[in-house]
């Protein structure tokens, strides 16, 4: 299944906290999706959001092991549309040691390079405790990657993740910088933060 948008970051960026949080801002209180394993198999799924949030979002690595569909019903008009939002799997620099993770990743890639719309999720908290070590890097060489295939697509967002937490705000502010003119979002999955900008961008593509 291919989605409207795909939701792509590096591993703990909070990209499955981001999907559940837009669909908690979206109104839904049950949430269906399609899981794609990396054997081809394809999975439906419904549950109440309360049973989602715990069993989705998790803060261990690599939790999020094959493409996780969400299905987000929309308003449009006197009906509804269905946008279709693509949760993968993080994405880290060299040869993952379980063979499990690796195929989730190159899943990941191979959907990105396929999406025609992508959110990219950036730990801005990162970004920022980078700075104040005095990195010539702070953003990441995948980041970077994600980025230069991101300026391909009809449609592209970053979301600076993470705002809640110290030295946010600096990452946020060199993400502007650097990655401009691509817009970039503040937002806090943790509190909801920025949802109402995200939201306005998802009914845009239904």
């Amino acid at each position: 299944m291919s989605g409207d948008m795909l939701v792509v970051g590096r591993v703990n960026a909070g990209k499955t906290s981001i999907c559940l949080r837009l669909a908690r801002h979206l109104g839904l209180r049950e949430l269906a999706w399609v899981v794609e394993r990396t054997d081809g198999v394809r999975e439906r799924r419904r549950m109440p959001m309360s049973e989602a949030n715990a069993l989705l979002s998790s803060e261990e690595e690599h939790r999020t092991r094959a493409l996780q569909t969400l299905l987000l019903s929309v308003p449009k008009g006197k009906g509804e549309h269905v946008v279709r939002i693509a949760d993968s799997a993080g994405l880290t620099e060299g040869l993952h040691a379980d063979e499990t993770v690796r195929r989730a990743m190159g899943q990941t890639l191979r959907a990105l390079v396929a999406a025609k719309g992508v959110l990219h999720v950036v730990d801005a908290a990162a970004v920022g405790r980078a700075l104040t070590l005095s990195q010539t890097a702070p953003f990441h060489t995948l980041d970077e990657q994600m980025v230069a295939i991101g300026r391909t697509k009809a449609q592209y967002l970053i979301l600076a993740n993470k705002m809640d937490l110290p030295l946010a705000k600096d990452g946020y502010r060199w993400l502007m910088e650097h990655c401009g003119p691509i817009r970039v979002l503040p937002v806090s999955a943790r509190e909801g933060s920025g949802f109402h900008e995200v939201k306005r961008y998802v009914w845009r593509l239904a």
